[in-house]
């Protein structure tokens, strides 16, 4: 695993404007299931995942926004489509720390669960810092929408 101040920890906290004290997050962020150990990202996936969708229904309600319409964005946002493409479009896939048996291939799978898991990895190391958390899902893509 790289150091503290790799290229990957520079990179990710200036990506999303969140200063890691716990650069290990990023790393598991980006760690494939079956890598290193057999779950990765996956339980920061899961956590980023929650949050995301808390992060999306908590903006719906101050803008007012029906339960219809936050449901159809939290869906649509959140949603592995969504967040495979955005992962794509920021090159995260060259950070992404892959299952050997799948070579350098990376699935739109992957590349959702470790943009969910990113988003966990800034809840996890903000203790839920609702700006800090903005300012992540601003940079990955994920903001409600403004129409």
């Amino acid at each position: 695993m790289a150091s503290p101040g790799s290229e990957l920890v520079i990179s990710i906290q200036s990506r999303l404007g969140v200063t890691f004290d716990k650069p290990s997050l990023i790393h598991e962020a980006f760690m494939a299931a079956g890598a290193v150990n057999r779950d990765g990202n996956k339980d920061l996936a899961l956590i980023g995942d929650s949050a995301l969708q808390l992060f999306l229904q908590t903006q719906g309600r101050t803008r007012n926004a029906s339960r219809e319409r936050i449901n159809q964005v939290v869906s649509r946002i959140a949603g592995n489509a969504n967040l495979a493409q955005r992962g794509f479009e920021l090159g995260l896939d060259q950070y992404i720390v892959k299952n050997p048996s799948q070579g350098n291939y990376v699935a739109d799978k992957l590349m959702a669960t470790t943009v969910e898991a990113i988003v966990g990895a800034v809840f996890l190391e903000t203790n839920w810092d609702q700006e800090a958390l903005q300012r992540a899902v601003n940079a990955l893509g994920l903001a409600w929408p403004d129409v």
